[in-house]
């Protein structure tokens, strides 16, 4: 990435809150800075089925089909978001996809392994669709990197009761009305796992990540640290800390 992407990553960040079509473009521009590091990776796009798990307000959806892949957005809360693009939106859980095995040539899966409460069952979920040889790129903000608490960050390091105390109400900023229509947010939760109805935030690590892969199994063909030409992610703990979002290309070998 040059220093110019830097720059407009920061103010599409400090700006994603403010409507749907700021969060969208957020997505799209994250999605535009991936393509290049995936297709290196023998992420091939174009004429390719894939599936955006966990898909929110889809702008990576948009960004993807617009580089020739057939795009299939899911989330959970599809029917309630105004998508934008020429993809089909579908309405299900990460951890029952409403699709056929041995369907779907990439995957790509960001910010959500750490949202759901069965976090071995949306990967075997992810192998089961996957033709033999597909790719999924999964990505994630590890818990104990300074972002890893999401809006409870960096008070999620004093534990999940007094993040929750710590900030209150005030987690609200991160919830614009907008947010609000889209999804139940709980303004009062007694846990990490209730901040929404059907989905909280739990505890996602690296060395979690790479075991749940390895037992479902996918094979591990890269993982890094998103956007940075240097990268803490193998290193044991302070890797945890260090890695402000972790980066895994897997693939589904036809012998697994």
């Amino acid at each position: 990435m040059e220093w110019h992407d830097y720059v407009a990553l920061y103010r599409a960040a400090i700006q994603r809150l403010q409507s749907e079509e700021a969060y969208r473009s957020f997505q799209a521009l994250q999605a535009q800075l991936l393509v290049g590091y995936m297709e290196e990776h023998g992420v091939r796009l174009k004429d390719q089925l894939l599936v955006d798990l966990g898909s929110g307000l889809g702008g990576y959806s948009l960004l993807f089909q617009q580089q020739g892949a057939h795009v299939i957005s899911l989330d959970l809360m599809a029917d309630k978001i105004r998508l934008q693009g020429d993809y089909q939106a579908v309405s299900a859980s990460a951890q029952a996809v409403p699709l056929a095995s041995d369907s779907v040539d990439v995957i790509f899966c960001a910010s959500l392994i750490e949202h759901v409460p069965d976090p071995a069952e949306a990967l075997r979920e992810i192998r089961r669709i996957l033709v033999p040889g597909g790719i999924c790129y999964l990505s994630f903000p590890p818990f104990y990197s300074p972002r890893g608490g999401h809006e409870y960050a960096p008070f999620h390091y004093l534990g999940e009761k007094a993040a929750l105390r710590i900030v209150g109400r005030g987690a609200e900023k991160y919830h614009p009305d907008w947010i609000q229509e889209i999804y139940q947010v709980s303004t009062t939760p007694d846990s990490f796992a209730g901040i929404y109805a059907d989905w909280g935030l739990y505890v996602m690590t690296v060395h979690k990540a790479r075991r749940l892969i390895a037992q479902t199994p996918l094979t591990l063909l890269d993982m890094s640290t998103r956007y940075m030409p240097v990268s803490f992610i193998r290193w044991p703990l302070v890797g945890e800390v260090l890695t402000w979002h972790a980066q895994f290309i897997l693939r589904k070998d036809a012998v697994n």
